[in-house]
């Protein structure tokens, strides 16, 4: 088997500023056993990321609310229910491949060859004609193009083509994959997981010539045999399945305790725990989404378990909606800037470096390494340079720091395709 392992452009990895704390397998395995099995089931392998996730425990959580709920689990696997699992199987490798993440292009390939996307669906989605394929799956890829490009670029015309085809709340579904891998993209991409070799063996002629590891190649063996694509879910996955699901809707319960999913009753809490009601959750059909949406956005903008502080975070959010040029997700980062009391000056000067001016709008060198760090991983692929993962690392950043960074540019990156899906451009 012969892969492209060179790297992309000047954007280097973080792990090697997270190696010591990622958290060892034995340790996961003891407290989320179960979770990691069901992962297992679903995608074939237990991904690197929860290592380096669970660093900072609210990363973890934010992954594995979303993960679940974003997928409709386990109705895809079950085939119980809404839309083809080939069609979100689609949408999230689309999604991921017009991002540039080359880890979760190779996972969200086996995901939807496992839900039973076909090799030539597959190779057909990603050229830039695609005549060959059918009404649905052409949708899919329009929406999931758009989604994921930055600035965002899906139509009304597309989203209506995709309503037409599925109906208006399955429709919704297929780009709930598509807004997944906003959050999944960014995590993965900025920090530069590392791709485990099962998951490339199985999937590289798939991927075609246009994608390479990039930086996410640092354990592969390029020289590996490959091995046999993965099948469609059959009986046996599914059995394995459901022994599983009693403790994930546990997990699930325990983290999701005390958020609604109605739209008043979310737009409430989320105004009074954090100042801003996010009204696109509100544009949503699915409570489902609408509530782990809001318990990841409650969990990432509680000042008790931020190590960064939430004013870091919103100069961040600045930043980040100015380099994807998303006024709508800059006007909700303002709302909770107001509501935290940081001043406009500082939205200001946080908007004018996401344009490049050399001057950073920090109170220390920690802050100044974050905000860095945020303007290079806000890019579509991430732009982190050996000088940012420098400056993380010289200024003394904590592991836990980094991940929770991360993880914030990674949950706005969602809400910039939820907001681009509940409003598009034209």
């Amino acid at each position: 088997m012969s892969v492209n392992l060179e790297a992309r452009g000047t954007g280097v990895a973080l792990t090697p500023l997270l190696h010591d704390a990622a958290v060892d397998w034995p340790v996961l395995r003891q407290h989320y056993g179960p979770l990691l099995e069901l992962v297992d089931t679903v995608l074939g392998v237990v991904p690197n990321c929860d290592r380096y996730l669970e660093i900072w425990p609210p990363g973890f959580r934010t992954y594995n609310v979303l993960v679940p709920n974003l997928l409709n689990l386990p109705v895809p696997v079950l085939g119980v229910g809404g839309p083809p699992p080939s069609a979100v199987g689609l949408a999230m490798y689309v999604a991921s491949r017009t991002a540039g993440c080359s880890y979760c292009s190779a996972h969200s390939c086996s995901f939807a060859l496992r839900r039973g996307a076909t090799l030539d669906t597959v190779a057909a989605a990603v050229l830039a004609s695609h005549p060959s394929l059918p009404r649905g799956e052409a949708a899919t890829v329009a929406v999931a193009h758009g989604l994921a490009s930055s600035p965002s670029s899906m139509t009304s015309g597309q989203r209506q083509e995709l309503e037409d085809v599925y109906g208006h709340k399955q429709a919704e579904w297929v780009a709930a994959g598509a807004v997944l891998m906003g959050f999944l993209n960014t995590f993965m991409d900025v920090v530069g997981v590392e791709l485990e070799q099962d998951v490339l063996d199985e999937i590289a002629p798939t991927l075609g010539t246009g994608w390479s590891a990039g930086k996410t190649g640092a354990l592969l063996d390029p020289s590996a045999p490959a091995r046999p694509t993965p099948a469609a879910d059959g009986l046996r996955t599914k059995l394995r399945l459901l022994p599983l699901m009693p403790a994930a809707i546990r997990y699930d319960r325990r983290w999701q305790r005390g958020t609604p999913s109605s739209a008043s009753a979310v737009a409430d809490v989320l105004r009074r725990e954090t100042g801003h009601d996010f009204p696109v959750l509100a544009s949503l059909r699915s409570g489902r989404i609408r509530r782990c949406i809001a318990t990841v956005l409650l969990d990432n903008l509680d000042p008790r378990s931020s190590e960064v502080g939430i004013v870091t975070k919103l100069l961040a959010g600045t930043v980040f909606a100015a380099v994807v040029q998303d006024e709508r997700l800059a006007g909700d980062v303002a709302a909770l800037a107001d509501a935290a009391d940081v001043p406009a000056r500082r939205l200001a000067d946080a908007t004018a470096f996401a344009a490049d001016n050399d001057r950073i709008p920090a109170d220390d060198a920690q802050q100044a390494a974050l905000l860095a760090l945020a303007r290079a991983g806000s890019y579509s692929p991430a732009r982190v340079t050996e000088d940012v993962a420098t400056a993380c690392r010289d200024s003394g950043l904590s592991p836990a720091s980094i991940v929770e960074l991360v993880t914030w540019l990674s949950v706005l990156q969602l809400l910039r395709r939820l907001t681009a899906w509940a409003r598009p451009v034209a």
